[in-house]
């Protein structure tokens, strides 16, 4: 009896300790993230002045979105970038992690070098390559002409402008994945490698076989990062194109915004907001079940 009230009275000091310590954390999520959340779609459902709800409408401002051929340019534009940006930022990460994860000097400066450009601050990344792709000026454009290639309006082109973004994107956060593929590539065991050399394994088999499943965990993680990333893409069509030319490089972001602060619309905004959640939300699911979580 004595012991079942000690293991009581210890199970009761275990949860206090664990509420108490969990409360900080769980005051700032409710406050930045879950609170904002719900307070955004409950003036999704209203006719605002500012950030005060005046008229109830209910969906209306939903039925307004979803059949705005502008609002789906944006969605166009979105996935678009997000799934050329993901897949160029996992397979050039994957590829340095594996060049720097063998025997070769120096790695340690090369890591340092691939990885700065994700911790430059956005604005001022987003002003280096506007440089960069400066039509007359540019090292880009500089560069392809030493090739023969003639200049390419980068940021003027509707053809272009949103693959200037998958360049920018690729190039600052390539970094990122490389880090945590090396880390997954460090976790893979060498006696692995060794049983397939003696099964007659060649490179390519080995990469398919071995190191490609070993790293799902980190593919895992490594998309969904990139993936809420990429859907909220908003300082680049901001600082150079303003979502042109037309809305070549108008994002779902970039609408939110605009309908919130240029038209002062802020129940549009949240409807907006409220169906990209639900994107991002759907998304996110389809990624985590094609993982297949239960084989991780």
């Amino acid at each position: 009896m004595e012991q079942k009230a000690k293991a009581l009275v210890g199970g009761i000091k275990k949860n206090y300790f664990i509420a108490v310590t969990l409360f900080p954390a769980i005051l700032v999520l409710g406050g930045f993230v879950y609170w904002p959340a719900i307070h955004s779609f409950y003036l999704s459902l209203f006719r605002t002045r500012l950030f005060t709800a005046v008229e109830f409408i209910g969906f209306q401002h939903y039925v307004s979105v979803l059949t705005d051929p502008i609002f789906w340019i944006g969605v166009r534009n979105t996935v678009y970038y997000a799934f050329f940006a993901i897949i160029g930022g996992l397979v050039i990460g994957l590829m340095m992690a594996m060049i720097l994860h063998g025997s070769m000097r120096f790695k340690g400066f090369f890591r340092t070098v691939f990885f700065a450009p994700y911790i430059i601050p956005m604005a001022a990344y987003t002003l280096l390559w506007w440089w960069i792709f400066d039509p007359r000026y540019g090292l880009v454009n500089i560069m392809l002409a030493w090739i023969g290639i003639d200049p390419i309006p980068w940021l003027t082109s509707r053809e272009w402008v949103l693959h200037a973004f998958i360049l920018m994107t690729i190039w600052k956060r390539a970094g990122f994945h490389m880090v945590l593929f090396s880390s997954g590539l460090s976790t893979i065991p060498g006696e692995l490698y060794e049983a397939s050399l003696v099964d007659g394994a060649n490179t390519v088999r080995r990469f398919f076989h071995i190191t490609l499943p070993m790293l799902r965990p980190v593919t895992l993680f490594s998309v969904i990062m990139a993936f809420l990333h990429t859907f909220q893409l908003f300082t680049e069509p901001y600082v150079i194109t303003r979502g042109g030319p037309g809305h070549a490089s108008t994002t779902i972001v970039y609408q939110i915004y605009n309908e919130s602060f240029q038209r002062m619309n802020i129940g549009r905004a949240s409807a907006m907001a409220t169906i990209l959640f639900i994107m991002i939300l759907l998304f996110t699911w389809l990624i985590m079940r094609k993982f297949d979580l239960k084989e991780l």
